[in-house]
């Protein structure tokens, strides 16, 4: 999943196959959520679902809770664009699909 900041910036996050359980149907497309205790990985490899350097990984203690005050709108273009992919300007690090918007606010 992508999440993605007040101020547009994504970053990619993912639950472990043990905790889908404990998270599912905490996070729902277009829910504004605060998520504590998570750990951040370097992102490596091709076919990225965004270019941050980072992704947020959950634990079983991560909490994940409703969020206030949320803009409605952020930016939301952050695929490439299928005309570069056809005029040979792919780019093998970002993906070409469609926008899922689960906002969140990190507390550090």
């Amino acid at each position: 999943m992508v999440f993605v900041d007040k101020e547009g910036t994504r970053i990619h996050a993912s639950v472990g196959e043990q905790l889908i359980k404990q998270f599912e149907g905490k996070l729902t497309e277009g829910d504004a959520k605060v998520v504590h205790l998570f750990k951040l990985y370097d992102v490596v490899g091709d076919y990225r679902t965004i270019a941050h350097p980072y992704k947020i990984g959950f634990f079983q203690t991560t909490f994940v809770g409703k969020a206030d005050d949320f803009p409605s709108e952020v930016p939301k273009k952050y695929f490439v664009d299928y005309n570069d992919i056809v005029g040979g300007k792919l780019d093998n690090s970002r993906l070409v699909g469609e926008s899922i918007f689960i906002p969140f606010f990190v507390s550090v």
